[in-house]
């Protein structure tokens, strides 16, 4: 079978409507968001953001297109409520599109898995380096302004220890433990 004749499969064409259904609503939040932020590095992480999915949007439509779909609506400027008062801090708002960006790496990754068609995967690895940008931009602004909640620490023991008791599966079979 020739490669640049193939179809797109019904899980090809489901992930690019996902795709899409989920970057309109991100893209409105991110424009939500950048109308209220003041810190100009924010903002410009955010700027970066809405044009990135903007070339990712057109792509999307072109393949959908290109199979004899229709382009889902999504969300629009309609569900973008401008002159609405702050609801934000500008951190929580980076720490919204680091979260974001971490689910569109998933996302992406999931399309991947099942994309067959050459230019579909060059896609979603192009979506992917895009996604790994951002969080990278993300992660080192939150670092920098000392509000990235980083996992706890964990201090390892000197030497190995053994189990020298079941006192560990108490409660399963047992009185439990206070906690």
């Amino acid at each position: 079978m020739e490669k640049d004749k193939l179809k797109l499969t019904s899980s090809e064409i489901g992930t690019l409507w996902g795709e899409y259904l989920n970057g309109t609503a991100v893209d409105i939040v991110n424009r939500y968001m950048v109308s209220i932020i003041e810190d100009e590095q924010i903002k410009a992480i955010f700027e970066d953001a809405i044009k990135t999915f903007e070339k990712q949007k057109q792509q999307i439509v072109t393949f959908i297109k290109n199979e004899g779909f229709p382009v889902p609506i999504g969300f629009t400027e309609s569900d973008l409520f401008k002159g609405k008062p702050r609801l934000f801090t500008d951190i929580f708002c980076l720490n919204y599109l680091h979260i974001m960006t971490l689910h569109g790496l998933l996302g992406h990754s999931t399309s991947l898995g099942v994309s067959v068609r050459e230019d579909l995967r060059f896609f979603y690895d192009s979506c992917d380096n895009d996604g790994k940008r951002m969080y990278h931009q993300t992660i080192d602004l939150l670092l920098e302004k000392g509000n990235f909640q980083r996992d706890p620490l964990f201090y390892p023991a000197k030497n190995p220890e053994f189990i020298s008791s079941q006192d560990f599966i108490d409660g399963f079979f047992g009185k439990g433990r206070m906690l």
